[in-house]
Formats: C-alpha cells, sequence, structure tokens
C-alpha cells in the first residue's frame, strides 16, 4: 500500500501548463491552430486565469513544426523592459547564432548578456547615455523575423499585451512595433490580454494604431462537463473520491475560473489522505490552508484600502456586486452617498482588488472574498 507521500499533487496554477496537465479546449485549440498556420495575426482576450497563456502554448506546442517565442509584457514600464524581455524570449529557444544578429542588430546600444550562476538564465543590459527610445524597437523586431525560415517557422506570443498602456509613449510605441508586424506577413503574432477594455482599445478603437489588425478570440470558462471531470479523474489517480456536490461546492467558491479551481483542488489533496472521499470538512480545511498561505496579501491589501472601500469590498462579498451602488447596498454597507460607491469601486479597479465583468464587480481574488466572509469583517 502506498504511502500519503507516495502520490504528487497534480493539481497546477499560477503557471503554464501544458499536456496532460492541460484540459483540452478541442473548438478553441482547432481555431488559433487554423490561426498560426496561415499567419493570421489574433488577439485573445478572457478574464483573469481563464487559461488564456495555457491555451496558446499547448496549441503551439502541438504544431511541431513551429517554434514560439513567447514574451510577458506584464507590468512593463518602459522600452528597455520591452527589449529585455523581447531578447530573453529570444535568447531561450533552442537555436544557434542568435547572440551574433543580437550583436548586429543591436550594436548601436552594446548590449551585454550576463548568466545567473545559480539559475542558468540570461539577463540583459544596455550601455547607453540615455534612456532608449520607442524606435529603438525596429532592431529587435528585426531580430525576431530573423527567426523564422522555411522549415520551422515561428509563432510569437505577446502575453498581457494590454500593459504596453503603462508606457507613457505608448500610442508611439505601438505605432512603430504595428509598422514592422504589418511586413512580417508570413509570421503570426498572438496577443493576449485579461484587461478587458484595455485589449479593446488596442485593438477596437479608431484611433489606435492597432486598429483592426487582429482578429478577435474570446476565452472563456471551461466547459463544466469536461473539466469536472478532468479535476475528478486526477483526484482518483491518487486514491481519492470526490463526489459531484463537492465539485459544485468547489466551483462556487471560484466563479468557475481554472486556475483558481486548480488551486483549490491542490488544498483539497493536501488534506485528505488516499483513500479518502472529499468531503465538506475537507473544503473547509482547503480553504483555510489558502487564507494561511495567502495571509500577508490580504494583510497588504488592508493597509492600502481605506475605512470606506473596506466597507464596499465587505459588501460586495456578502451582497455580490451586480448592484454596488442601489439604496439596499448602500444601505447595508452604511454609505449613504452613491457617487462616493462609485468613486470608491474605480478605485478599487485600479489597485487590481477587483474587476468589473458581466455587468458585475469580482474579486480578483476569490480567496480574498472568501477571507472577508471567515473573518466576519
Amino acid at each position: 500500500k502506498k504511502s500519503v507521500g507516495s502520490f504528487m499533487n497534480p493539481f497546477k496554477y499560477g503557471q503554464i501548463v501544458q499536456d496532460k496537465d492541460f484540459c483540452r479546449r478541442p473548438d478553441l485549440q482547432k481555431t488559433l491552430a487554423a490561426y498560426i498556420r496561415r499567419g493570421q495575426n489574433v488577439y485573445v482576450q478572457g478574464e483573469r486565469r481563464i487559461g488564456k497563456s495555457s491555451l496558446i502554448c499547448e496549441t503551439a506546442r502541438k504544431l511541431t513544426k513551429y517554434r514560439m517565442i513567447y514574451v510577458d509584457f506584464l507590468e512593463i514600464k518602459t522600452i528597455e523592459d520591452i527589449i529585455k524581455r523581447i531578447l530573453y524570449a529570444i535568447v531561450s529557444m533552442p537555436q544557434s547564432g542568435v547572440l551574433e544578429k543580437l550583436l548586429i542588430n543591436l550594436s548601436h546600444f552594446r548590449p551585454k548578456m550576463t548568466v545567473d550562476p545559480i539559475t542558468g538564465l540570461p539577463s540583459f543590459s544596455f550601455d547607453v547615455e540615455k534612456p532608449l527610445l520607442p524606435d529603438s524597437i525596429h532592431g529587435i523586431m528585426e531580430l525576431i523575423a530573423s527567426r523564422q525560415t522555411k522549415n520551422r517557422p515561428i509563432v510569437v506570443v505577446f502575453d498581457e499585451f494590454q500593459d504596453i498602456l503603462n508606457l507613457k509613449e505608448a500610442k508611439e510605441t505601438l505605432a512603430l512595433l504595428r509598422s514592422r508586424i504589418q511586413f512580417h506577413s508570413t509570421i503570426c503574432y498572438v496577443f493576449s490580454g485579461s484587461v478587458r477594455n484595455k485589449m479593446v482599445q488596442i485593438f477596437s478603437d479608431p484611433e489606435s494604431p492597432f486598429f483592426k489588425s487582429a482578429v478577435a478570440m474570446e476565452v472563456g470558462p471551461l466547459q463544466e462537463n469536461i473539466f469536472k471531470k478532468f479535476l475528478k479523474d486526477k483526484f482518483a489517480a491518487g486514491k481519492r473520491g470526490i463526489s459531484k456536490e463537492i465539485l459544485d461546492q468547489v466551483f462556487a467558491v471560484c466563479s468557475e475560473v481554472p486556475g483558481d479551481l486548480q488551486q483549490l483542488c491542490g488544498a483539497l489533496w493536501d488534506v485528505s489522505p488516499p483513500g479518502d472521499d472529499i468531503a465538506g470538512g475537507h473544503v473547509a480545511k482547503a480553504l483555510q490552508l489558502i487564507f494561511a498561505n495567502e495571509y500577508k496579501g490580504y494583510e497588504t491589501v488592508l493597509k492600502i484600502v481605506s475605512g470606506q472601500q473596506l466597507k464596499i469590498l465587505v459588501g460586495l462579498a456578502k451582497w455580490g456586486g451586480k448592484a454596488p451602488t442601489s439604496s439596499q447596498f448602500l444601505r447595508e454597507v452604511g454609505i449613504p452617498q452613491a457617487s462616493s460607491v462609485k468613486t470608491a469601486l474605480m478605485r478599487l479597479v485600479d489597485l487590481k482588488i477587483i474587476f468589473f465583468h458581466d455587468a458585475e464587480y469580482r474579486f480578483v481574488n476569490p480567496y480574498f472574498k472568501a477571507w472577508l466572509i471567515y473573518k466576519n469583517y
């Protein structure tokens, strides 16, 4: 008989998953693969932790002839950030000759690459007397194009692309990117983003350089029956049973978001030995485990929000976010003015504590919502 430690936790979250860890999305994978093959640029949008990055990377992985350049734009602030991240992505590809091309294409920046002796990962710096400007992007985009060959085409993924709007030179940078990408007619660029209004601003605003430059692709929650079977099979592989009722409870906590569901299932695995059937008591223990692991983050949120904003967060946790300016909601939270609630909601969205989707304000982290109720705030 195997011991508890003999079964490795199979639930992965907060990272890109592939192969057996990826829950299939046949229709979306087929559509995206077709776009990639014909070099059609596409922008993929969907809410946080819905599985966009995993979908893109798994689809590209299965196109065995293709190589992928994956660049994460999350929280970029400067042109130098963009160039460094693209360079890192290119150098990380299994290939030869990239450093020589790098030195040719970016010689005027006098790039320097060092390798961390512990992780073995490269990092870059530039010997320049002044900050890099948007037109510095030309060289790095040509370096991307040089990776494409007839026998080994590439797909370029710019993840969390909406964060390019963080740059003070955002419009100029977008215009320069677009001016180069439009000549890369045989390369498929996939732009992914989780902040819907910003992605719409980039790809649907007639004033944007990227207006109608890519076809839209929406990624929603996984098909519930397929995902529940996927999760149930993973529990079964570790000699654990889970009923439909408990899975329904897990889905209710996580609002059907795959990354959050995997996190809660991972915690359920950790609090249950092989041979157990997952029960309501396990769900409570799993949530307490997550609360303990994330407590520092909750503390940080409590420090940065005002008393009024905290009242609104508690109200959203208890009564939902569909009508936060209704007279009933105002009465429950003890704030008399709807205008004050609107201002606070905008601030909480800016702080990335909540977001607005499908006519409802929702928590970015559903476990913070559950913790507020658990602590009886």
